[in-house]
C-alpha cells in the first residue's frame, strides 16, 4: 500500500490571521502548484483520494483526481476555537503564551489541543491503512501530516514541529507485507 500525504497549496491568506479550520483562499499560483504536485504521485489516476473538507484541500483533491473526493473531518487542521479569524496580536496574551509554551496538551478556549489533533488523525489513518487500498492520496494540512509521520516514525510530540512540511509537497509511506516505512517527506 502506498500512502501519499499531501498538504494543500499555498494560500492568500494574511499571515497576522489565527486560521486552522477557517475557510482561507488558494493564492493565484494554485494551478501551477497543483500541476507541479501532480507530478510527485505517478500512480494517481487509480488512487483513492481522501480530503479535509475545507476548499483549500478539497479543490487539490480533485485537481489531482480529476473527480470528486471523498472528505473526512478527521483531517481537518488544529481547532482554534475561539482564535479562529482573529488577529494574534488581538488574542489574549496569557492565553496565547500558556498556549505557545505547551501547545502539545493545552487546548485553545472552545478548541483543541496538539494531542486532540493527533487523536483524530492516527484513529484516520489506522482506518485507512486496515483497508488496504493499493494507493491513497490524503489531502490535508500540515499539522495533520506531521501527525501521522510521527506517529509512523515514534517521534516525541515534540519533535514532530521541526518536519518541514511545505505548501503542495508530497511525503510517502509504503506499508509492505506488515512492514510500515517512509519512502520520503515533503519533497516539492
Amino acid at each position: 500500500m502506498d500512502i501519499y500525504l499531501v498538504r494543500h497549496t499555498s494560500l492568500n491568506a494574511d499571515k497576522s490571521i489565527c486560521y486552522g479550520q477557517s475557510e482561507v483562499h488558494l493564492a493565484s499560483t494554485f494551478l501551477q502548484e497543483a500541476s507541479d504536485t501532480a507530478k510527485l504521485i505517478p500512480d494517481r489516476h487509480n488512487a483513492v483520494f481522501l480530503a479535509s473538507p475545507v476548499r483549500r484541500c478539497v479543490q487539490l483533491a480533485e485537481y489531482l483526481s480529476r473527480r470528486p473526493s471523498q472528505s473526512d473531518n478527521r483531517i481537518l487542521d488544529l481547532n482554534f476555537g475561539d482564535w479562529e479569524l482573529k488577529r494574534w496580536e488581538q488574542i489574549d496574551q496569557t492565553a496565547l503564551d500558556e498556549w505557545m509554551r505547551n501547545a502539545v496538551t493545552t487546548k485553545c478556549p472552545n478548541g483543541e489541543s496538539y494531542t486532540d489533533l493527533f487523536t483524530r488523525s492516527i484513529e484516520f489513518f489506522d482506518e485507512i491503512t486496515a483497508k488496504n487500498h493499493k494507493t491513497v492520496v490524503i489531502v490535508t494540512h500540515a499539522s495533520v501530516i506531521r501527525c501521522i509521520l510521527m506517529y509512523v516514525l515514534a517521534i516525541p510530540f515534540e519533535r514532530s514541529f521541526d518536519i518541514r512540511i511545505a505548501y503542495g509537497s508530497v511525503s510517502k509511506i509504503k506499508i509492505e507485507e506488515g512492514t510500515i516505512g517512509v519512502d520520503f517527506i515533503n519533497r516539492i
